[in-house]
């Protein structure tokens, strides 16, 4: 079971209500059938006949090109008040049609440098529609904690960056001299060959920095890239290091984030509305990890998940086999299932997370280029369902940021109510 997002949908669901524009008193346009006399429209008395059948003031403006006239309310209403005041004058059976003068505003579109190369958030096909959104909301308001191998000093990122923690309690795995404290900051997780098994040697992945810049880098400040909720604050929780992540301490970190408490950690002054996991690994979910997903989403944070690149089924990996989690599979530029990325009835979701055998098919954040220690800011392609996690992500802090009183239930049925089909 494969989706899409759809965010703008989702995100203005979430602020049905909401009345934009204020300063200026709603508009409607009613259409007559050509066997009403258009020169009696504009009279007093039709106007007050109107009026009555709304329930509302009406008062004449103009008339359009074909005919129709506008006519202009005395105050603003409610998007439900408007629908009745609509139904109530379609009821005049000389009337064709009546339609809200809704006022529509210009598509915000970053100025960030590298913005055409992030296709995964505009192109009609294989993006996430997220012009759209951003008309609504940036995420403004919204803490969203990234558990992955920390951060790394990045100017299209710092603005953005609030708080965190370590949370690796093993000093190898850490690889930064000390185990648990309030440093979130990246060291690096190269390995050499055979370090964690029988692995191939290889360099430090800045995996947490590039996962971070999806969710929410700088924006509009004509630099490098964009994230999918730049007004939102990123909260760096690192839980992998050297060969990985314990599974003790990634559920600890669960449990932190959303404002939980651990033993021996100092509580997290900046709770995360939602978590995400570009993490993952072979097996059932374990009652350890299960326990502090259940816990997060009962402080009210969403948990959205990788759910992993073997091309395989979902439910034999975890955290993404978990329960109350969203677990998100990736497309391509073209909106196929990605050739990696797992699949099954387990998934919740599925977003761009790239292919780099097309041109430019990868997706486009922030990142670091040092070999092993950090290096230079830098900006590259990933692919994975790593990346596609972060776009979820993204999506569920720009509902927050609309409507603060949403479940993490109501959240993830959103996003699946409102997702595009594929292709």
């Amino acid at each position: 079971m494969f989706k899409k997002t759809a965010l703008s949908s989702a995100i203005l669901l979430a602020c049905s209500g909401q009345v934009i524009g204020q300063g200026l008193n709603d508009q409607l346009i009613i259409k007559y059938k050509d066997s009403f006399n258009p020169q009696v429209a504009d009279l007093p008395a039709n106007m007050q006949s109107l009026s009555a059948l709304a329930g509302a003031n009406l008062k004449h403006s103009r008339y359009m090109y074909d005919g129709a006239q506008i006519v202009v309310l005395d105050k603003n209403f409610s998007d439900q008040e408007i629908k009745t005041i609509i139904g109530n004058l379609k009821q005049n059976q000389q009337i064709e049609y009546v339609e809200e003068d809704k006022l529509l505003k210009p598509t915000f579109t970053p100025n960030d440098q590298f913005y055409g190369a992030q296709w995964h958030y505009y192109e009609a096909t294989g993006g996430i529609n997220l012009e759209a959104a951003w008309d609504v909301t940036t995420g403004v308001g919204v803490n969203i904690a990234v558990l992955d191998t920390g951060i790394t000093n990045h100017s299209d990122l710092n603005a953005n960056v609030m708080g965190g923690y370590d949370m690796i309690s093993n000093t190898t795995v850490a690889n930064d001299g000390g185990g648990r404290d309030s440093d979130p900051s990246d060291p690096g997780d190269w390995v050499t060959a055979n370090q964690c098994g029988n692995n191939p040697a290889q360099d430090s992945s800045w995996h947490g920095t590039h996962v971070a810049g999806t969710v929410a880098a700088v924006t509009d400040n004509s630099t490098g890239v964009a994230g999918v909720a730049f007004g939102a604050k990123i909260i760096p929780v690192r839980v992998l290091g050297t060969c990985g992540g314990l599974t003790s301490d990634i559920a600890d970190a669960i449990v932190w984030s959303s404002g939980g408490n651990v033993n021996g950690v100092p509580a997290n002054p900046d709770p995360a509305q939602v978590i995400n996991m570009s993490l993952g690994g072979g097996g059932s979910c374990q009652n350890v990890t299960q326990n502090a997903i259940n816990t997060a989403v009962g402080n009210g944070a969403v948990i959205v998940v990788a759910s992993g690149n073997s091309n395989s089924d979902v439910q034999n990996f975890n955290p993404g086999n978990c329960n109350n989690v969203i677990s998100v599979a990736a497309t391509d530029r073209n909106a196929d299932r990605a050739y990696y990325s797992n699949f099954g009835n387990l998934i919740d979701i599925a977003a761009p997370g790239g292919d780099v055998t097309v041109a430019q098919g990868g997706v486009a954040s922030t990142l670091n280029d040092g070999t092993t220690t950090p290096g230079s800011e830098t900006y590259v392609y990933y692919q994975g369902t790593s990346m596609a996690a972060p776009h979820v992500a993204g999506v569920a802090g720009l509902m927050y940021s609309v409507n603060p009183s949403l479940t993490p239930a109501q959240v993830e049925q959103e996003i699946k109510n409102t997702a595009r089909a594929f292709p």
